[in-house]
């Protein structure tokens, strides 16, 4: 008879679990016969994915479908409209490698199809949309271990001035080395510093790799290039080049990326899941000082001289007749959103100017990436409901609308924002 397993438990049962485990592409950690919180959440993804009671301990039952899974010489091809417990077992596997954020319910629908086309495309695979043969292997085979990130450091939001005045009290270089300076968008309202005393979270305004990403693919400015280097070189060569390897697998690239602003540079629509898994990697790795400094050069250098804009959006040429036009990335905006009389405009303008078919996939992705069942219907209810802390891939689903805005779009959207 089989032994009842659940945490604590060790011994050769164990390390059979934890291989059965393995070979399916549920558990990633040491072959160690020790029923730890790494096997016990393999556990609870195997029996979720299976259609099993989630409690962590592997019985009769989920004995039975862990070795009936091992040993079966082929899985089903599922196509859209599929169901059952195949199905959610892909998900599973999707959502354990980052392209996945809806629910596992077995149910072959829009948001597992997108998932697995992402998947094949990043992975070299025919871009059909079904589970076959390959894709299955595939998923199967063990993820890029993704390090968990540093804990978030307490964050100072300071707002760049639009007119030269004199130096604050506090400014950045007299907060600790810890403690970053973000710089947001402005929209005329004030917004509350976090205390650096405080042991509150810090803000989602926080700047990330993916931000940076995101703008520096569409503007590739002499000022960020500048901060990317300075960022380099606080980084070890050992993480550098595990980075460029990630970067360039998550790139579906031939040869290796030589430098942050080189890979960056690349960053776009097809690929962008992987590469913001790479990126998370990478921001993972780099101390919080270094990070810190990262988003005081980036900052720092986006003001410029004798210009005023804001971080991510291109340089406005100056006019001493006319202030230059702040252009504002929705990923910024929605950050700063107050539900005020010219931002629902400019949102309603926005959503007026852009293709339906362009809305619907955006409005499918974002609810996907929030849990949702209903579609969102308004760039103003997408705004509302933002929240990045517990919807992070919501971030991503901005993202790929940003890219599907033109550069009129840009400047009509951000002069709508802006208008008093």
């Amino acid at each position: 008879m089989d032994s009842i397993l659940r945490q604590g438990s060790n011994g050769s049962d164990v390390v059979e679990l934890q291989q059965l485990l393995q070979s399916k592409g549920f558990y990633s950690g040491s072959i160690d016969g020790d029923f730890g919180a790494g096997t016990t959440n393999a556990v609870l993804k195997f029996q979720q994915a299976n259609g099993l009671v989630a409690d962590g301990i592997v019985g009769s039952s989920s004995w039975a479908k862990l070795r009936a899974v091992s040993t079966a010489q082929t899985l089903p091809t599922l196509l859209p409209g599929s169901k059952g417990s195949a199905v959610a077992q892909a998900q599973q596997l999707l959502k354990d490698k980052g392209y996945y954020q809806g629910r596992i319910d077995g149910d072959f629908g829009v948001g597992t199809r997108d998932a697995i086309v992402a998947f094949q495309r990043a992975n070299g695979l025919t871009v059909d949309g079904k589970v076959g043969e390959q894709t299955w292997k595939k998923l199967q085979a063990p993820a890029i271990a993704v390090a968990t990130p540093t804990p978030p450091t307490t964050i100072e939001i300071v707002r760049p001035s639009p007119a030269p005045t004199p130096a604050p009290s506090a400014t950045p270089s007299a907060t600790p080395s810890t403690t970053p300076s973000i710089f947001v968008p402005t929209d005329g309202t004030p917004i509350a510093t976090t205390d650096p005393t405080s042991s509150s979270t810090p803000p989602a305004s926080a700047i990330s790799l993916t931000d940076a990403a995101n703008s520096y693919s569409r503007g590739r400015l002499p000022n960020q290039t500048a901060a990317l280097n300075n960022l380099q070189a606080n980084i070890t060569p050992e993480i550098l080049q595990q980075f460029f390897q990630r970067w360039q697998t998550a790139s579906g690239l031939t040869t290796t990326a030589t430098s942050l602003p080189d890979a960056l540079s690349g960053y776009n629509l097809a690929q962008m899941l992987n590469q913001n898994l790479a990126l998370q990697w990478l921001q993972g790795q780099i101390s919080s000082q270094a990070l810190a400094k990262f988003r005081q050069d980036w900052s720092n250098l986006n003001a410029g001289v004798g210009t005023t804009t804001t971080p991510f959006t291109p340089s406005q040429p100056s006019d001493t007749s006319n202030p230059p036009l702040q252009l504002i990335n929705l990923s910024d905006a929605v950050k700063v959103f107050k539900r005020s009389a010219n931002q629902v405009t400019a949102l309603e303008n926005l959503q007026n100017a852009l293709p339906a078919l362009t809305m619907q996939q955006f409005f499918q992705r974002w609810s996907v990436a929030s849990g949702q069942n209903a579609i969102a219907i308004s760039l103003v209810d997408v705004f509302q409901d933002y929240d990045s802390q517990k919807f992070p891939s919501q971030v991503t689903a901005l993202q790929w609308l940003e890219k599907e805005l033109t550069i009129a779009n840009l400047e009509q959207f951000s002069r709508d924002w802006q208008t008093i």
